[in-house]
């Protein structure tokens, strides 16, 4: 039974070149899907011109010793852009090493581990993105997961009298200082911290 909320498009093909596309589908698709899914695409703009992908499948080595090196620069200027950051957002003096290490171990129990992620977020993350940290920041910008790795929330959760300010020097502590593997990145402005990526 036809659906009714669809309307019927009629697109004449010479009888050979319908018994093409029939041969050339799987037995698990129709010419139908086959058609739309192609018309989408062309209407999307997601096709990759002939000569590109020929160039592709060519098996000539392509440079990207430039991009490297840029990306490499950039990824320099963001470390030294993000340890700046740190310093501006902890104001204050740094309590003694011996002080920030002991709240730091406190904290490492409250830093959301990947595992936490659903099953879901996990394979979306491992689908789309090479690197698990910006996947993490991606689900998290998109609200696909509601883990709080922040200070706010880590400290919150520690239920102790340490301030935001002390947990936040704790957690740059843990990730730049120590051997744990905490890792953090900056989502809608607010950095999380998240362990076992």
């Amino acid at each position: 039974m036809a659906n009714r909320n669809q309307e019927p498009l009629n697109v004449r093909v010479t009888p050979s070149k319908k018994d093409e596309w029939k041969t050339a589908i799987g037995d698990d698709e129709t010419l139908a899907g086959v058609v739309r899914r192609a018309v989408d695409r062309e209407l999307n703009n997601e096709y990759v011109h002939v000569d590109t992908a020929e160039h592709l499948d060519s098996g000539e080595d392509i440079d990207f010793t430039e991009v490297t090196t840029d990306i490499d620069l950039l990824s320099g200027q963001v470390e030294v852009l993000q340890s700046q950051l740190d310093d501006a957002l902890t104001p204050g003096s740094m309590p003694p090493e011996d002080q920030l290490s002991e709240v730091a171990m406190r904290a490492l129990a409250h830093i959301p581990r990947y595992d936490d992620l659903s099953d879901h977020v996990r394979r979306e993350i491992s689908q789309t993105h090479s690197d698990q940290l910006i996947g993490i920041k991606t689900a998290i910008e998109e609200h696909e997961t509601r883990i709080d790795g922040s200070a706010q929330a880590i400290a919150f959760k520690m239920d102790d009298d340490e301030s935001e300010l002390i947990v936040r020097q704790a957690l740059i502590y843990l990730e730049n200082r120590t051997t744990e593997t905490v890792q953090s990145t900056i989502a809608d402005g607010t950095r999380h911290w998240v362990r076992d990526v």
